[in-house]
């Protein structure tokens, strides 16, 4: 998971909140705001998954998500104005759930939050708040790649809510090699150079992922590998 760092809304969203005060999410949002939405949130995420940090191809194929459910606790009756604000709002992928056929438990991100326990509209409520550093800075990540949290709420987001380490896409395998692939990259780097020049290299790739220079598939990982070299808490 990533910390999002959400900007201004799109001007074509604001016009339209301002001009429709009662207007809801699930019903009347224009097509051309959707479009806006989405290309944001794409630029913003680099292109990532704010869930489980894979690449997202294009705008068109991203989806959006209310990190706070639209229908908490399955509610009929919701803040028509809150599922219009866009500081709540994510770009996700579509989780493995445009596949024919797939199982429930082989989905991810928002599609399988919409299958737990609440479901139907991905209304479980999340403790973590990709909004906010110290809370994802709680996910942690094991040697074989899966990721989990010792807070007992966000490690139930990660693990069952969202499903992050779903085997039918190899979630786990795929960050493992994204970090082998990266720490085998600072080993060559810094091959016969001091300790001193290895951790500069940390520090300086620690810098470029944190100020969102260079943020790639899975790095979340990566992250999290260099915050403990660096004893940064």
């Amino acid at each position: 998971m990533i910390v999002v760092k959400r900007g201004k809304e799109p001007n074509s969203l604001l016009k339209f909140r301002k001009g429709n005060p009662d207007a809801d999410y699930e019903s009347d949002m224009p097509t051309n705001v959707l479009k806006d939405i989405r290309e944001q949130m794409w630029k913003e995420q680099k292109c990532l998954c704010a869930y489980c940090m894979k690449k997202i191809a294009a705008p068109s194929v991203m989806r959006i998500e209310h990190c706070r459910p639209r229908h908490p606790g399955n509610e009929q009756e919701h803040d028509k104005k809150a599922t219009l604000d866009f500081k709540w709002m994510l770009g996700v992928c579509y989780g493995n759930s445009i596949v024919r056929g797939v199982k429930p438990e082989d989905k991810t991100c928002d599609a399988h939050r919409g299958n737990t326990e609440l479901t139907h509209r991905g209304n479980t409520e999340l403790t973590v708040n990709p909004f906010d550093e110290m809370s994802v800075r709680k996910i942690k990540y094991k040697a074989d790649g899966r990721i989990y949290s010792d807070d007992v709420d966000i490690n139930k987001d990660v693990t069952e809510t969202l499903n992050l380490n779903c085997q039918a896409l190899s979630l786990p395998q795929t960050r493992k090699n994204v970090l082998m692939a990266e720490k085998n990259r600072i080993m060559r780097k810094c091959r016969g150079k001091s300790q001193d020049t290895f951790m500069r290299e940390l520090e300086r790739t620690y810098a470029s992922l944190m100020q969102e220079r260079n943020l790639t598939p899975y790095c979340g990982i990566i992250i999290s590998w260099l915050e403990r070299k660096l004893k940064i808490s």
